[in-house]
């Protein structure tokens, strides 16, 4: 499957089995995927609606140590992710 999805698209491709994990993710100061994983048919039924990752991620270097420095660097900020 190549290109963007609509939600009704995933929807879709879900319920046939075509998609059975979801990526929620973004990059983090070195380039990499941080994020999570869903089992696609508890995405569609409700993770879609909100998630939260913390804005640790966001701070870590390559080896995923926090970089000193950052007010951000704490499991404590929490941000929410919804669509």
């Amino acid at each position: 499957m190549r290109g963007m999805l609509s939600f009704d698209d995933l929807t879709t491709a879900v319920a046939s089995g075509e998609i059975d994990t979801v990526v929620v993710a973004f990059t983090d100061m070195a380039g990499q995927l941080v994020g999570k994983r869903f089992h696609a048919e508890h995405f569609v039924e409700s993770a879609h609606e909100e998630t939260h990752a913390c804005c640790y991620l966001l701070a870590n270097d390559i080896d995923m140590e926090p970089v000193p420095g950052y007010a951000a660097a704490s499991w404590g900020q929490a941000m929410a992710i919804s669509r």
